[in-house]
Parts: C-alpha cells; structure tokens; sequence
C-alpha cells in the first residue's frame, strides 16, 4: 500500500497567496498569479481527463489487440487517474511508490528527503510535481496485466507529424546538398529551435508563398532572429569547428530531445547536417523512457518516425526517412542507453549524485545540446533568477562538458538577458514569459578535467587539487534549493 500523507480536504485555492512568484525562489503553484499554478490548477487536470477520455473512446481497439480482460485494465487505470484528479484539487501529499517501478527507490528517496511543507502539489516545487505527476500516471499502467509499456500519449505526437507533412517535404526539398558553413549551421539550428512553438510550424503556403512562388524556407528564419533575446550560436559552432580542427578521431554531441513529431522531424534534420559536414562523429540522441509531458520523444517515437517516413508515398519524405535510418545503422547516430534520470524531478546540478554514470557519458562528449522549456527549468532548478544572471552562473556547476540550451520561452525561468530587456518586455506584454513568441539560444564552456572519466585505479595517479582547482567537474557542484 501507498504510505500516505494528507493535507486537510479543503480546496488549494482557500490557502494560496495571490500574488506572482517572487524573484529568487522556487516556482510554485502557492502562488496563485504564476504559471505554475494555473498548470496545476486547469492544465494537468485537462491532460488527466484526456487520458482518460482517450482509454474509454480507444477501448475497442484495445480489446481487438489484448482481448476482453484489458476492459479490467481500462477501468483500474481510469479510476486511479480520478483519485490522482482529487488528490491534486485538494492539494493532498505526494505518495510514495509501492510497486516495481524501475526508478522507484530513487523516487521514494527523493520524496522522503522533501521537507514536509514541501511534499504537496501546490507547496511543493513545481518542477518536483508536474514530474510528480506524469510519473505517477505511468505508474498505474505499470502496474496493469496488458498496458504495462502502453504510450497513451503516442496517437497526438503521431498525429502532429502527419498534419505537418506539408512543410516537412517543403524542408526535405530545402535541406538537400546544403553548404557547409556557418551560415547554413545557423539556420537549421534556428530551425530546430523554432519548430518547438505552433506558429513556426510553417505550411505550405507560408513556405511556398502566394501562387505557389517558391521562397528561400531557411532564410525566413533569420527574420525571426529579433524574438531570439540571448543568442550565443556563434560560440556553438565556434566549439564544434574548433573540435574538428584539432583532428579529434571522436566528437560526439549528446543530443537530449524534447519532443516528437515535427519537432523531432526538424531535430533529424539538424542532426544530419553535423554528421554529414563531420561536426560531429556521433551523436547520441537522449529521449524519455515512458511518456512524459504529452509530446516528449522516447525510443518508440524514432522508430515509428524512421517508419513514418521511409514508407510515405512522398518520394522526397521517403528518401530522407532512408538517409536517417541509414546514419543510425550506421552509428553515426544511435540512442543513448535509456536512463529515468531524464523523468525524475531533479534539477541537472545534482545529476553527479544521483547519475554518475549518466554525468560520465556527458562529459565524455564535445557538446551536450538540452532541447526544449523542461530541459532549460532543470539546467536552472526551477529557480527564478534574476534575468540578468549569467546562464553559467544559473547552472550551478553543472558543466559536465561544453553545453547549449536552445528552448522557446513558456515559463518564468530565464537568465542570460541584457540589462533592461526583461522590464521592457514586461511592458509591452506582461505573458511575455508563457507565450513562447521568444526564445534563447546559451551556451557555455565546459568545467572539468576529466578526472571523472577515469577509472579509480587511474585516477590514484592523479593530483587534482579538488580544494584549489576549478576544473574538476564532479566536485564543482551546488546543493540543491529545497
């Protein structure tokens, strides 16, 4: 049985100050005017009833495929679901995990660790919640006979794909013997970057324009260059082309995805182009080991993708569709072992406690590019900085090796900024933070000397002066804000 913990049976909404998050704290949903607490308060409990709407309206489709006994499923899993509704209302603590989850004594580790006033849906992190959350959803499949590895989320991410096959054979045609320079870098990262938010997911005839007059796709992306507010790609390529100076034999770039669907399809494209100009060597591509947040990517979502395209009557989707699943025959681009650190509710700071061997692949990397809003709160904590701040102080020693963030700008979250710019845009549109109409792309060197890489026997032979240096990736590292 679950060991329980219960707040009063009133609503979160009769204790929560109204007011916007402060500056230099946790993002929360104790404050009623912030982000945080409209997802939990409307959003999560909307994306719960589609699951569940989703199960009762999919019901004959599973019977067809695991028989008459997943009704038994069905209901179990639904009916969980509404009691995590109502815990979440009431703003009820989190629950630890009873069952064979792999990650269970992680998470019950991290949860008993949490103080008290810290372990409800509204007083906790929000960060620590909303993983909270998806994890504990998940879990009740888990724990089924027949939908034990079910993607309840896998029907949207799939359908996003096939109703942005109009602009992907536009990209496929535009991408194709490409120059090998900064410039093109520049725009397929933009690419990648912009495919994130709706609106940039372009059709056809904002790509072929009025009476089907081609345009130049990729050079309409620099006119989006203004909403980039911090924009260090330059430092990207300058790290990856200084790489391939050196003549390295190996230059891999840890790729972590967010999501699916055409978000993932422009990834790919991106991903091609570093392989094809020998930017790198190998890339490994990161993604979620169940369903996270509706559209995260996991290793089913690369599979059906491949299929996807390799099997359209397109003739240029199909081509592609072939290319990639030759660079992953081929290992110039794989996925990377599967870990639950990625769904787990720590910030990346502490990954050098709870993932040593997840920090040791990192860092044996040139680059580690982190996709997407989720990525930049756990490279920040989920902490409010000030705007200002500088993105290498924000990461609290979590530089592993050279690492970018590239995310369109959904939440609070945000550091890096020129003096001046945040107020201004707090002006000109108070949701400035939440509209993901900006973006930001950071970067910084990497911190380490490579002492973490080595075997124990191997490293008795070092002297790495933990107390004097600064380059000691492991050792420089903050605690985490409770």
């Amino acid at each position: 049985m679950f060991m329980e913990f219960r707040r009063s049976s009133l609503s979160a909404d009769q204790s929560m100050p109204g007011m916007s998050t402060p500056r230099h704290s946790l993002l929360s949903g104790r404050f009623k005017q912030s982000f945080a607490y409209l997802t939990l308060r409307t959003r999560m409990p909307g994306i719960m009833q589609q699951i569940i709407s989703h199960m009762q309206n999919n019901t004959p489709e599973l019977v067809d495929e695991f028989g008459e006994d997943v009704r038994k499923d069905i209901t179990s899993i639904v009916d969980a679901i509404e009691r995590l509704k109502v815990d979440l209302n009431r703003d009820r603590y989190f629950t630890l995990f009873h069952g064979d989850e792999p990650d269970q004594a992680k998470w019950n580790a991290f949860l008993s660790e949490l103080p008290k006033p810290k372990r409800s849906y509204f007083r906790a992190c929000w960060l620590h919640a909303e993983c909270y959350l998806y994890r504990r959803i998940f879990s009740f499949f888990e724990h089924s006979q027949y939908l034990k590895t079910y993607d309840y989320f896998a029907h949207l991410k799939q359908e996003d794909l096939k109703i942005s096959v109009p602009s992907m054979k536009v990209l496929a045609t535009a991408t194709r013997q490409l120059q090998k320079d900064w410039t093109t870098f520049n725009k397929l990262m933009r690419l990648s970057l912009w495919s994130n938010h709706f609106e940039i997911q372009m059709n056809a005839i904002l790509f072929e324009g009025p009476k089907n007059e081609k345009i130049d796709v990729l050079s309409l992306l620099i006119d989006l260059d203004h909403r980039i507010l911090a924009n260090e790609s330059m430092l990207v390529w300058n790290c990856l082309i200084k790489a391939k100076k050196r003549a390295q034999k190996r230059i891999i770039v840890d790729y972590v995805c967010d999501n699916a669907g055409f978000e993932l399809f422009t990834d790919l494209i991106f991903i091609e182009y570093l392989v094809d100009t020998g930017l790198a060597t190998q890339v490994r591509m990161h993604v979620k080991a169940i369903p996270w947040y509706i559209s995260d990517a996991t290793r089913q979502d690369i599979e059906w993708t491949l299929d996807f395209l390799q099997h359209h009557p397109s003739d240029i989707l199909s081509s592609l569709g072939h290319k990639f699943a030759e660079l992953f025959r081929s290992k110039l681009v794989i996925i990377a072992p599967q870990t639950y650190f990625w769904t787990g509710p720590q910030p990346f700071f502490v990954m050098v406690d709870v993932d040593i061997e997840l920090f040791k692949l990192l860092a044996g990397a040139e680059l580690a590019i982190f996709k997407g809003d989720l990525n930049y709160r756990k490279l920040m904590g989920d902490y409010i900085w000030d705007p200002t701040e500088e993105f290498i102080t924000c990461l609290r020693g979590f530089r592993p090796t050279n690492v970018c963030a590239m995310r369109t700008v959904k939440c609070e979250v945000i550091c890096g900024l020129p003096e001046g710019v945040a107020d201004s845009l707090v002006l000109s549109n108070p949701q400035w933070m939440t509209s993901g109409y900006y973006a930001v792309i950071q970067y910084t060197d990497s911190l380490r000397c490579n002492c973490c890489l080595l075997d124990q026997s191997e490293q008795d032979g070092i002297a790495c002066d933990r107390e004097k240096t600064v380059s000691c990736s492991i050792y420089q590292h903050s605690r985490p804000v409770r």
